[in-house]
């Protein structure tokens, strides 16, 4: 049976077809919208589904969007569709899905009514053009990092992941070390079409009117620029989490040459970056111990059995579990680089717990900038070492001149970071920061 295709020749107004969005604690109800159809508008006739007769017929628009009449095309609205070409085309038309699963054997599953690489830019170098290969992967096509999506707890949004096992630091705003213990989060959720720029009775901001739509910036935001800003719900910022790097991730990633500008000794990155954990029952650290201890009684001072005995004793005290990196740890912002700087992960504070099972750990931060490569590995300058480990923001000479109520220390700027401070034996270097 061939299609049965007609052309507008007035103009009508149809309804996109509603529908049931479905949560893990609550279902809404989209009602239908109206959608404007000019003259000369192509419609293909859809059958009728078996599984959900509608007395409202359905047609196929040559975007391939689908919407209903209230009633069949009458000989008045519209002519056929007589060009052999054009009804092939409109009768070839494919729906994203039904093409995934018979190219691919794929079946889509939609997380939102929004799509997430339309509205993200990528956190480690700003990039917004993503790529995937049969949909198994993502990642930014400028640093490569990677990217997974997944549903929230239950609101209408979704989350994306961002792992950077892979990604080339070259392009990046950051440079950390290589783990698959790290990871990025942002949740988007409760919004509406952010890629829909017209005015509506729902914009509540007064900078956007019929004639000009007020639009996201995209600048230092999870989020492009040049979306509808009515249109965005709840988003949490890139959340930063994970485990520390162990001694394990150093063999993965080419050695740097870290140079301060106060002439300290120079360090080898990422290896200042990854921390140590043995991983051994209780009883064998206690075993290590013992065997520390024994060493110790029968060695002469200067022996080499005290150097083995201290060896031992360390690796004894060392925590079983790679040190935790709580939620919302310090993510600097891209804001505050200037051309050429970067941001590098340097080292870890961190927080001891009172067992060798479980601590906690806090990212320190530099802005650096490359001095060019050397035999060793690339070579890079600290501009900066003053970015708070509790915040990530700058810390300034006057900042740190500023006395602080201690009643209220929220107040002030940094006032709230430094217990931090001090529980981490932190102080910032102020060379090269702001007076």
């Amino acid at each position: 049976m061939s299609p049965t295709a007609f052309v507008l020749s007035q103009p009508l107004t149809a309804q996109r077809p509603s529908r049931w969005d479905i949560h893990a604690r609550y279902a809404f109800h989209r009602s239908a919208e109206p959608l404007w159809l000019p003259a000369h508008t192509w419609l293909l006739a859809l059958p009728e589904a078996a599984d959900s007769p509608s007395a409202s017929p359905q047609y196929r628009l040559a975007d391939g969007s689908v919407v209903f009449l209230e009633a069949p095309l009458t000989v008045d609205q519209a002519d056929p569709l007589t060009d052999s070409q054009a009804l092939t085309a409109l009768a070839a038309y494919r729906p994203l899905e039904e093409a995934v699963l018979a190219e691919w054997g794929l079946q889509v599953e939609q997380i939102d009514t929004n799509a997430p690489f339309r509205l993200i830019q990528c956190p480690l170098c700003g990039g917004t053009r993503f790529t995937t290969v049969a949909f198994a992967q993502v990642w930014c096509d400028g640093c490569y990092a990677q990217f997974s999506v997944r549903s929230t707890a239950g609101d209408p949004g979704f989350v994306v992941d961002c792992t950077w096992s892979h990604y080339q630091p070259d392009q990046a705003h950051y440079l950390l070390p290589r783990s698959d213990d790290l990871l990025l989060t942002l949740v988007f959720k409760d919004s509406g079409n952010p890629l829909e720029l017209t005015h509506s009775r729902h914009c509540h901001r007064d900078d956007c009117t019929p004639a000009k739509i007020a639009l996201t910036d995209g600048k230092d935001t999870p989020l492009r620029a040049g979306l509808h800003a009515c249109a965005i719900g709840d988003v949490y910022d890139w959340m930063f989490y994970g485990h520390v790097p162990t001694f394990a991730n150093r063999s993965t990633e080419r050695p740097h040459e870290l140079h301060w500008p106060d002439k300290r000794p120079s360090q080898f990155w990422p290896a200042i970056a990854t921390a140590h954990s043995t991983g051994l029952h209780p009883a064998e650290q206690q075993a290590l111990q013992q065997a520390a201890t024994l060493l110790a009684e029968h060695a002469p001072p200067g022996h080499y059995r005290e150097r083995i005995s201290a060896t031992l004793a360390e690796v004894a005290a060392r925590p079983t579990y790679a040190p935790y990196l709580g939620f919302r740890s310090p993510w600097p912002r891209r804001k505050h680089l200037q051309s050429g700087e970067k941001y590098l992960l340097y080292r870890w504070l961190m927080v001891p717990t009172g067992t060798s099972d479980f601590q906690t750990a806090c990212p320190l931060w530099l802005v650096v900038t490359s001095l060019g490569e050397s035999p060793h590995g690339d070579r890079w300058l600290v501009m900066r070492d003053n970015l708070c480990p509790h915040c990530g923001e700058p810390v300034t000479a006057a900042e740190m001149a500023t006395a602080v109520d201690e009643k209220r220390p929220w107040q002030y700027p940094h006032g709230a970071c430094r217990e931090s401070w001090q529980q981490h034996g932190w102080q910032p270097t102020l060379f090269g920061s702001e007076k």
